[in-house]
């Protein structure tokens, strides 16, 4: 989960942790909200951060998780995915 806003912590430090564990065959669930800093504020985003944690606790340790999430949290957490297929170093993009 990455604020794209984040005066601390750089776009590009998520991007990179991203792409060396998708590098090393490691599933990646990366989240990133064009709208948040440093921290995830807005009701909507913080619900579906909570729902894809969840889910990927869930699956990662076993157990159960909460499939049914509103609408509006649903289309959110869409929004939010990256295709960490696509995500390149930042150097790579100049």
């Amino acid at each position: 989960m990455q604020g794209a806003n984040d005066p601390r912590v750089k776009q590009a430090e998520a991007d990179q942790i991203a792409i060396a564990l998708r590098d090393r065959g490691h599933e990646v669930s990366y989240l990133l909200a064009d709208d948040e800093g440093h921290g995830f504020a807005k009701p909507v985003n913080r619900m579906a951060m909570y729902a894809e944690i969840e889910a990927f606790l869930a699956d990662q340790i076993g157990g159960r998780y909460q499939k049914e999430i509103p609408d509006e949290v649903a289309k959110r957490l869409e929004e939010l995915r990256v295709d960490v297929n696509k995500v390149t170093y930042e150097a790579d993009k100049e």
